[in-house]
């Protein structure tokens, strides 16, 4: 078994990797300058944390790093990527912040953003601030007449104890009940230990069919909603990796390449006729969480999915 997940890793990673992060740190100011930039002849390593080969969470943002790192090859030169088990979120943040670990993706917070350096680009463009729940099959109608917060906060929702946002739903007072464990709050909601699973728009179609032995489903009246973006993080040191990352997202979002992959990977118009989110009742939270260099301005940056067409 273990050489066959080996092999499936070496697989996926031949296609969705070969790419690697400058190791000259005059690269940076030769680029500025408008020099020519020689390539490194050894292809550099960018570390990031291990993640499911099935999980298209992890896999998207993956893409788009390739995409960036790929789009700026012909100034920094070609990279590699190495993945390595990094635990919790908490760890994670440690890891990139020591230098550890190279480029991790997360929802931004005053924290993470005080302490990591952030490439100011959310990459799933909003989704994950749009959420829809995972419910029991047969409690649909516990939910049908829920139009606000005050109707939902005599419901209990289901996270993880260190995400981000737990501490989002517990400022806008709404009950939860934790785990530390990601898979166990499926079977935690089956047996009824708490009432919905709020979810980012784009993982709970997935993660039933991967959950399909348990009696789950999405629940079909409402879409809650706070401001969420989702950026790459590096340390505060790398600053030629953080540059080569925006540049080459900037030139993947003109050309089109990111809403490809968007659609190839998340499938995002498939979702939306699923899932219908502008005929949902849209519950508003407040994310308290946010800075004021979020670019809201920017709006090839979001998705609006309370005006999607179904």
């Amino acid at each position: 078994m273990n050489k066959e997940i080996t092999l499936a890793k070496a697989a996926f990673w031949s296609l969705i990797c070969g790419i690697a992060i400058i190791t000259n740190p005059n690269t940076e100011a030769a680029h500025a300058a408008g020099m020519a930039v020689t390539a490194p002849k050894q292809p550099c390593i960018v570390r990031i944390s291990d993640f499911k080969l099935d999980n298209t969470g992890m896999s998207y943002p993956m893409a788009i790093l390739k995409m960036a790192l790929g789009k700026t090859e012909k100034e920094y030169g070609p990279c590699q990527i190495e993945m390595r088990p990094t635990g919790s979120h908490s760890r994670l943040l440690k890891q990139v912040a020591d230098g550890n670990i190279d480029v991790a993706w997360f929802v931004s917070t005053a924290e993470r953003e005080n302490s990591l350096q952030p490439i100011f680009i959310p990459i799933f463009q909003g989704l994950h601030g749009y959420k829809v729940m995972i419910i029991r099959k047969g409690e649909e109608e516990k939910f049908a007449n829920i139009r606000d917060l005050e109707g939902l906060r005599k419901l209990t929702a289901g996270q993880a104890v260190d995400w981000q946002s737990t501490d989002i739903l517990k400022a806008n007072q709404l009950p939860v009940d934790t785990s530390g464990s990601y898979d166990q709050l499926f079977t935690m909601l089956a047996a009824k230990r708490f009432d919905y699973f709020p979810r980012a728009f784009h993982e709970p179609v997935n993660e039933l069919e991967q959950k399909s032995n348990l009696s789950l489903t999405i629940e079909p009246h409402l879409l809650l909603h706070y401001v969420a973006p989702d950026y790459f993080f590096v340390s505060r040191t790398n600053k030629a990796l953080a540059e080569r990352i925006r540049l080459g997202f900037l030139r993947g979002i003109a050309d089109g390449t990111r809403d490809r992959i968007r659609e190839s990977i998340l499938k995002l118009s498939d979702l939306i006729r699923t899932i219908q989110p502008s005929k949902r009742y849209v519950i508003e939270l407040e994310n308290p969480t946010l800075l004021k260099s979020i670019p809201i301005k920017q709006k090839d940056y979001w998705i609006d999915l309370q005006t999607a067409p179904n």
